[in-house]
């Protein structure tokens, strides 16, 4: 079991910080995903998630899904791979390319087995919520209950069309529908000229909808064509903190190609900073030796 707690700002800290815990793994302490904002410290958290099950290989697949399914945790790879703006649009370029070349075919399939999937997982019957889900987000409904909601994280972005302009990202925690058994999870974005609307990512667990409101925001901040970065010192222009994640809604086959394609790629990059690195030590090797007659 997954699961992710409130991002919070403790005393005498200098950054935010997202709890996170995996039980049934043999580790079961708490980790921490760090970010100098409270959305910055959840997506960190869901990086730390994804990162952890990576790296201890075991053979997983969340719960809901067909046996056919393989292992597919949910939790994907996004294109923010800390190597700076540039490398990430090459990277979401890729992935675009790579999602043009799909038959419309295989598209319609996919969505369908989609579909298929979210019905029979709603059927299923369920002693608690679970925590996971792989979908893209749904269509957003806006509503007009923002005086009821509780937002637990934020980003402000800087307009850069118009001087001294913030646009003000708000996220709520997950809820439970119990009537339709289908969690949503609450946001708003605030300064793009629709300030009275609030979205809904939903999912079929509470993780789910958490990851499905932050790829909504990603979506409604692109739609918007409004040039905006994150307003935060050093940053790079248009760089709002809301990369593309490679669960694009084609299957485990296709993100893991993606996953694969980033993987090489950071490989291409570093590859010389790490062979610049070895021949250095190699010659201070050599000149820490002592001499011999």
């Amino acid at each position: 079991m997954v699961r992710v707690g409130y991002p919070e700002w403790p005393p005498a800290a200098e950054e935010w910080r997202c709890p996170f815990r995996i039980w049934g793994l043999g580790d079961e302490s708490i980790h921490f995903g760090h970010s100098v904002d409270s959305i910055g410290a959840i997506q960190n958290a869901l990086r730390g998630i994804y990162g952890t099950l990576e790296r201890l290989g075991v053979p997983l697949r969340w719960e809901g899904l067909d046996d056919d399914a393989g292992d597919d945790t949910g939790f994907s790879m996004d294109t923010n791979t800390g190597y700076g703006l540039a490398f990430r649009h090459r990277i979401e370029r890729m992935i675009l390319d790579e999602e043009a070349k799909l038959p419309d075919s295989t598209r319609s399939r996919v969505e369908q087995e989609r579909r298929e999937a979210r019905r029979k997982a709603r059927a299923k019957a369920r002693k608690e919520p679970q925590v996971r889900d792989v979908d893209m987000p749904a269509p957003f409904e806006p509503t007009s209950r923002s005086k009821y909601i509780r937002w637990i994280a934020e980003r402000h972005l800087v307009r850069r069309d118009a001087v001294g302009s913030i646009v003000l990202v708000c996220m709520s925690d997950p809820e439970l529908l119990s009537r339709k058994r289908v969690w949503k999870c609450p946001f708003t974005i605030l300064g793009l000229g629709d300030d009275d609307s609030i979205h809904l990512g939903d999912g079929d667990d509470s993780m789910a909808a958490l990851q499905n409101a932050l790829r909504g925001i990603r979506c409604t901040l692109d739609q918007s064509g409004i040039p905006l970065r994150w307003a935060l010192q050093g940053l790079e222009e248009n760089d709002t903190g809301f990369p593309m994640d490679t669960d694009r809604g084609y299957g485990l086959a296709f993100r893991r190609r993606m996953e694969q394609m980033i993987q090489a790629e950071i490989e291409e990059l570093v590859r010389p900073i790490r062979e610049r690195h070895e021949r250095r030590e190699a010659r201070r090797k050599a000149r820490a030796k002592p001499q011999t007659e």
